[in-house]
């Protein structure tokens, strides 16, 4: 089954150097780009993902506020190609210091919860990850 967890999609835009090799950039967020001395576009999706990821989880620890996507059919790139490119927010979290809550729901939620099996904790973070994605 398909977990949304911090899963975040952002389009690049992969202008190719005359010399070979591509410089990556993402518009949506000033800072977040990179680039391959080569052709190998596969390298240059994990390299785009993985500064992605430091940056959207940095921003998510300093909580600022993450952009929308930009549309990826408004783009265009010349001298290359536009994909997205899609990161796993979570695996970049530096601070994952467990923290307890108190929370008090009606005993019935509580029943029910216990008879399903819920962890209540997963369904709070599963729904803060939410939240914090579609803002």
């Amino acid at each position: 089954m398909y977990e949304k967890n911090l899963n975040m999609a952002f389009p690049f835009l992969f202008h190719h150097e005359e010399d070979g090799g591509y410089f990556i950039e993402c518009k949506d967020i000033d800072g977040v780009y990179t680039c391959i001395d080569e052709d190998d576009i596969v390298c240059g999706m994990k390299m785009a993902e993985e500064v992605l990821g430091m940056t959207l989880a940095d921003m998510i620890e300093k909580g600022e506020i993450i952009p929308k996507p930009s549309p990826i059919n408004n783009l265009e790139c010349e001298d290359g190609f536009v994909t997205m490119i899609v990161v796993d927010v979570e695996k970049y979290i530096r601070d994952k210091t467990l923290v307890i809550k108190t929370l008090n729901i009606p005993k019935w939620a509580n029943d029910l919860g216990i008879r399903l099996g819920i962890d209540f904790s997963k369904v709070l973070i599963d729904t803060i990850s939410t939240m914090a994605v579609s803002k």
